[in-house]
């Protein structure tokens, strides 16, 4: 059966469809539609803003803590790898040149003799090439010298950070570490600082402290207490002398029995050298290797037996009986230091008594037993 409308509903035009009216109902559930569309948007926002503070949060805290958790050794060891890269391209450097200037140095030679030989060439090419030559060498003459010198310097500062325990050390301690002069220690920390050699550091004003952290230096620092009166030098060797025979003393015990005897040894010698020092100030320029390089290497040996504990391997073993072996040594040298002292003293005191008792016989102030008792 058909639709009874069917006919009409094909004949009527196609029109526009209109848009949903809401009624009040409809109005609410609209309403609410937009209030959670309103509040997802707003989640997401600010769930974006807070996850952008925390990940910046994280970085900072990061930051402070690599900071905090930085050590001296990795400062050193990041230091040491930008002096490694110097003083390699330097000692490149110094091959090269090297290379270069003896091989035209020969050139450079055997050209002067081949014209030496024939005086009368006429086209004058080995005097050409003899002063080509020479200008050569000498130009790769100057390169080996700078790369050599770049070299000794960048290998200096290497040894220096070697030896540093401490974001602040003084530059006696690394001078006496090093077993260097504390005025070429400090020559080389304070041009590393101002050229940039060793980033992030920097040396104080008055050139005696080094610092691994440029920030934990502070330019204008509380007023200090009124500094010290100046130590003349003999009081301050007579300090080191002090300090180096309490070592000596503290070391008794730690290492074997032969090492105790030659460090009894030793302190008994190095005790005897302060005494005479003592007495004879004017004897100290003579000892300023004994007192600058042999006490610190000494000191620094003694530490490394001590620092290898009461390990049995064989290579502690071997280092210790070196170690002892060299302690004998230096307790030879260092006799045959205060024997040459005494030598010398004691030849200013034959002088001095002799001219005494001259000055004594020509004032008539000695005996002739002769004379006075009939005697021989």
């Amino acid at each position: 059966m058909e639709h009874p409308y069917k006919d009409n509903q094909e004949e009527q035009p196609r029109t526009r469809r209109r848009p949903r009216r809401y009624d009040s109902g409809d109005w609410v559930d609209f309403a609410n539609d937009m209030v959670q569309l309103g509040t997802d948007v707003g989640s997401t926002v600010l769930s974006s803003i807070s996850e952008a503070l925390q990940s910046v949060g994280d970085n900072l805290r990061s930051t402070q803590t690599g900071k905090a958790e930085r050590t001296v050794a990795t400062q050193r060891l990041w230091l040491d790898k930008k002096l490694k890269d110097s003083w390699g391209g330097y000692l490149a450097l110094a091959i090269v040149g090297g290379i270069f200037a003896g091989s035209f140095g020969i050139a450079w030679l055997v050209m002067g003799l081949l014209a030496v030989m024939n005086p009368l060439e006429a086209t004058g090419v080995f005097r050409i090439l003899a002063v080509v030559f020479g200008l050569c060498t000498a130009g790769f003459g100057v390169m080996f010298g700078f790369g050599l010198r770049g070299t000794s310097y960048f290998g200096r500062l290497r040894k220096y950070l070697r030896v540093l325990r401490d974001w602040k050390t003084s530059v006696a301690d690394i001078a006496c570490a090093a077993a260097m002069q504390r005025s070429k220690v400090q020559k080389d920390l304070q041009k590393a600082t101002v050229e940039g050699h060793l980033p992030n550091t920097c040396l104080d004003t008055a050139g005696q402290t080094f610092y691994l952290d440029d920030t934990m230096y502070c330019p204008n620092p509380e007023p200090a207490p009124a500094p010290e009166q100046t130590v003349s030098e003999p009081e301050q060797f007579r300090r080191e002398g002090v300090a180096f025979l309490d070592y000596l003393r503290n070391c008794k015990g730690r290492l074997s029995a032969e090492a105790d005897e030659e460090l009894a040894a030793m302190q008994k010698t190095c005790g005897a050298i302060m005494g005479f020092v003592h007495n004879h100030p004017e004897q100290l320029p003579r000892l300023r290797r004994f007192r600058d390089y042999y006490l610190p290497t000494t000191r620094k040996l003694l530490d490394t037996a001590q620092g290898l504990g009461q390990a049995d391997a064989d290579n502690a073993d071997k280092i210790r009986q070196d170690i002892t072996g060299i302690l004998h040594t230096l307790n030879m040298a260092y006799s045959r230091l205060y024997d040459t002292l005494l030598q010398d003293v004691s030849l200013d005191v034959s002088a001095e008594i002799d001219t005494l008792e001259t000055m004594l016989s020509q004032d008539g102030l000695t005996h002739d037993f002769t004379s006075d008792f009939g005697t021989k």
